[in-house]
């Protein structure tokens, strides 16, 4: 073999041994989950580093790769890489709870609870209490007054807001205008006050209904939800609305179906006026379709 021969074969040689160990070495993202997944940390840090590397703007990577080093011990860069997921605004309350994770583990206190602070100030505070609360990182801090008032603070639906449709909560009977008991309802507040859910049953007890009644911090509106035992889950479209004077207004939102205006509000203590009026002159005047008066049962509503 000639002495080109034996170079020109030693190069083929070499191209063919290294592209392949490149190209292995190269990560997938699928393949960094995968060893993330099997809480090989060591590994996974090593493939999401060269992922964000290859690619900076990969924010799923460094939320992970910070995982990583978090698990790792290895808490400086571990909050830099939960500062980079969050700056790309991937998961924000969550990075930044990860963060504060990462400062109770390295031992800093008070980082940790200016950055639980800033979140507890909020409004949508609610949203990262059970990421708080799952965090064993923190347990440390289960006797820590200010702790203790981040919890507090970050406790769901306790803005005045949530609490506007309130005096319909309680179990009612419910009469006509002319005192004719036509119902039974029971008006119960669930998930954390988050929620009011109707459970309504008719005298005689063939029509039953459901409605579920949320104040949604987007549109700044109540709405509800309305099912009965139809079958029919048109019969009764969606309808959002505000508290208006005392009143609770709830307009329906169908544009094929003249619309429909619901009334709430309390005529006196135990006493809620609940009346439907309907529209066909695109809401210049209303016509009353359903009028009844809620008595709580309790004995001063007896009475």
């Amino acid at each position: 073999m000639s002495g080109l021969t034996k170079i020109l074969y030693l190069s083929i040689a070499l191209t063919f041994i290294t592209t392949p160990i490149s190209a292995q070495q190269a990560p997938t993202q699928s393949a960094a989950d995968e060893l993330f997944n099997h809480n090989d940390w060591q590994k996974a840090a090593q493939a999401y580093q060269q992922l964000t590397t290859t690619d900076p703007r990969n924010a799923a990577a460094w939320q992970n790769l910070g995982e990583s080093l978090l698990q790792l011990k290895n808490y400086p860069e571990s909050i830099q890489a939960f500062q980079k997921a969050a700056a790309l605004n991937f998961h924000p309350f969550v990075n930044q709870i990860n963060q504060a994770r990462a400062y109770a583990e390295k031992g800093n206190r008070e980082e940790a609870m200016n950055l639980l602070k800033q979140i507890a100030a909020t409004s949508q505070a609610g949203r990262a209490r059970p990421f708080i609360l799952g965090s064993a990182e923190f347990a440390r801090y289960k006797d820590d007054p200010d702790y203790k008032a981040i919890l507090e603070a970050v406790a769901p639906c306790k803005s005045p807001e949530y609490h506007q449709f309130d005096f319909w909560i309680g179990d009612w009977e419910v009469q006509d205008p002319q005192g004719n008991v036509v119902g039974h309802n029971a008006v119960t507040a669930e998930q954390d006050g988050c929620l009011i859910i109707e459970h309504w049953t008719a005298t005689g007890g063939a029509q039953t209904g459901t409605s579920f009644n949320y104040y949604d911090i987007r549109d700044k509106k109540w709405h509800q939800l309305y099912l009965d035992n139809s079958g029919n889950a048109g019969a009764f479209p969606a309808m959002s609305g505000n508290l208006i004077a005392d009143k609770m207004v709830l307009v329906t939102n169908d544009p094929n179906a003249p619309p429909s205006k619901w009334t709430w509000y309390t005529v006196s203590p135990n006493h809620v006026r609940q009346m439907a009026e309907q529209s066909t002159d695109n809401q210049k005047t209303w016509q009353i379709t359903w009028d009844s008066v809620y008595v709580k049962k309790t004995t001063e509503a007896i009475h």
